[in-house]
């Protein structure tokens, strides 16, 4: 491998390639395409041996632009960029994950490990926190953390991680908030993917998201553990409801913001409940997620319904088809004696 350069060496470097494409935009105006096309050729070269991945493939986008039937140079920069890209690949990187790697394309590997940021933690330092929301996939290179479950003032442990684990997948392809907390025992080095980085794979890489999701899938989730040690983050009894409910946003003194907007209700337990509503937009569900809400709703009884106002906050956003999210709402406070009643008595009632 190549002694990085120094910082005088990198600014003279810098200072050539803006030279360079100073010239290229002379060229295009000239319409000197052939020329261009040259020297745009041997700036993603340059780039891409310098392991400036994201300079390359803006040039090699500038390529297209510049002659889009420049095949020639756009197949072989690809070519160049993803060689690179597979040769500045950690191999102990891919060793500690062989199963996941095996699964890809070369490209898509070269995707998957350049999208990653490498960071580090020290003792005691929080990852996640439980109740917040987590957009992050970690994978463990170095050092343990504990993953604990937090009930009032207990906290216990369920799991201790190390090498070649990853966390935070429970959350990662999902809208909802962590069940659990991580928190480092050592000093951690772990490498981290972004969900930002899931809509960007569309385009290019359609299949590696859901080869990712595919083998997130089979690793234990905390939610698992959890239940297994009979800690249910949920542990009322839900009840299926039918009808309409009218949801209002709350700022953080409760007060309304906007316009209510309805739902359908889903089901309901003395500690919260759940309801639908169909956007077409990702962004418009997700931006529930940890907001405060302010609910009307009926509760059926035999004789008429009782006319239900509840506040609480949204813990988990799942998607589901055809632009349907079902939204998951914990309760501030406690049910009022007579609706906790109702809803106890709604396994006796036909909805």
């Amino acid at each position: 491998m190549a002694a990085p350069l120094q910082p005088a060496a990198e600014a003279a470097v810098e200072g050539r390639a803006d030279e360079r494409e100073a010239l290229i935009e002379k060229h295009v105006a000239a319409g000197e395409t052939e020329a261009a096309v040259k020297l745009i050729f041997e700036l993603i070269v340059a780039s891409a041996k310098q392991k400036n991945f994201k300079k390359a493939e803006a040039l090699r986008d500038r390529l297209y632009d510049v002659d889009a039937m420049a095949l020639t140079e756009i197949v072989k920069a690809g070519e160049i960029i993803e060689q690179e890209k597979a040769e500045s690949i950690d191999q102990d990187h891919l060793d500690v994950w062989p199963e996941l790697y095996d699964r890809l394309s070369s490209e898509e590997a070269n995707a998957l490990f350049h999208a990653m940021e490498a960071v580090t933690y020290e003792a005691d330092q929080t990852v996640f926190a439980q109740g917040r929301e987590n957009r992050n996939l970690y994978f463990i290179t170095e050092g343990s953390l504990k993953l604990v479950f937090q009930d009032g003032e207990q906290e216990t442990l369920l799991k201790t991680l190390e090498k070649g684990d990853l966390a935070g997948h429970a959350t990662f392809f999902t809208i909802s908030m962590c069940s659990t907390s991580l928190i480092a025992l050592s000093t951690v080095r772990m490498n981290v993917l972004s969900r930002d980085v899931l809509d960007e794979w569309e385009a290019d890489f359609p299949a590696l998201k859901s080869k990712l999701e595919d083998y997130c899938l089979k690793l234990e989730k905390a939610k698992d553990i959890i239940k297994e040690k009979g800690m249910e983050r949920r542990k009322d009894e839900r009840f299926n409801v039918k009808g309409k409910i009218l949801v209002q946003l709350l700022n953080k003194k409760r007060q309304p913001m906007g316009k209510p907007f309805k739902g359908d209700f889903a089901d309901i337990s003395e500690g919260g409940l759940s309801f639908f509503i169909i956007t077409s937009k990702r962004e418009t569900a997700r931006m529930l997620l940890g907001r405060r809400l302010g609910m009307k709703f009926l509760i059926p009884t035999r004789a008429a319904p009782l006319k239900t106002f509840q506040q609480g906050t949204v813990i988990c956003v799942n998607y589901h088809l055809k632009n349907d999210y079902s939204i998951h709402v914990s309760f501030d406070d406690e049910l009022p004696a007579g609706i906790a009643g109702a809803i106890r008595r709604l396994k006796n009632i036909k909805s």
